[in-house]
């Protein structure tokens, strides 16, 4: 590849990185988010008798949550393996680059 192929994938990776980064923030908020309203439901739930209505929909949605925590988990992990592959990707791409650049400024003589 050339030098000028070589900065411009190097932009889209760099809007890649940031563009996944952004994902892995939300998906951290959402997570702590699910995690406060699980243990104010544990709080809750302690006040009522364990065989009443409002106890058994606590406790359902408590694993509902639960779910997504590990949904949520899930997803955070494929986007770090992700930004783990962009990151080793940005690395070849700059030694790619600085290869183009000393290769463009070496006077070779015949």
């Amino acid at each position: 590849m050339g030098l000028f192929i070589g900065i411009i994938r190097n932009v889209y990776l760099k809007q890649m990185k940031s563009t996944y980064q952004w994902q892995l923030h939300l998906i951290t908020q959402a997570k702590m988010t699910a995690t406060k309203a699980a243990s104010s439901l544990m709080q809750v739930g302690t006040d009522y008798e364990s065989d009443s209505l409002i106890a058994k929909k606590l406790q359902e949605r408590q694993y509902k949550l639960k779910l997504l925590e590990e949904k949520l988990d899930l997803q955070k992990t494929e986007i770090e393996e992700k930004l783990e592959m962009i990151n080793t990707e940005l690395k070849s791409n700059q030694e790619m680059i600085h290869s183009g650049i000393q290769e463009s400024f070496t006077y070779k003589a015949a």
